[in-house]
């Protein structure tokens, strides 16, 4: 058996596999930057890219057109075609302006609840019309009271009486 330790400390060099660790990784990187093709800059690779960008644009914008602005088969089997969008317009546009504007679906309404029965709003951030309350019940005597217009409070003995 071998007596001599393998700790870092007691060796010779304790760095050494460090360096060696250092020196490949630098050279691996100095061999990536050789390889590279020559005149290839970030800038120049920013402008490939934004002109591949503005071809493919300009091809999406002339099939776009010419899908607008051309007859065509969408399903020829099942008989679906399409039209040009100015054709379609001068089609739909005397249906619609001849059509009564109507909602596009049913409009339910919400039943009355024993909270609007009171006098209380069915929708708090709605402002109530006084002609849609109904008359509540006072706590004076059952007398009927309309809850928008509440009466006028009657002048104390201190406050002065204004006369209109």
């Amino acid at each position: 058996m071998s007596e001599h330790s393998h700790s870092l400390s007691q060796r010779k060099h304790p760095y050494l596999p460090g360096i060696w660790l250092a020196a490949g990784f630098l050279g691996l990187a100095s061999l990536g930057f050789l390889l590279r093709p020559a005149g290839v800059t970030p800038n120049s690779v920013l402008e490939s890219a934004a002109k591949t960008r503005l071809e493919k644009i300009s091809k999406l914008r002339e099939e776009q057109d010419k899908a607008l602005n051309s007859y065509g088969w969408v399903d020829k089997e099942k008989g679906v075609a399409h039209i040009p969008l100015d054709k379609a317009m001068q089609m739909i546009l005397p249906k619609l302006r001849v059509n009564d504007p109507h909602p596009a679906y049913a409009i339910t309404t919400i039943a009355p609840s024993a909270i609007s029965a009171a006098g209380a709003p069915l929708y708090p951030e709605v402002p109530m019309q006084a002609d849609a309350i109904p008359l509540a019940l006072a706590a004076d005597g059952g007398k009927a009271t309309n809850v928008a217009n509440p009466p006028a409070p009657k002048p104390s003995a201190n406050s002065p009486v204004k006369k209109p």
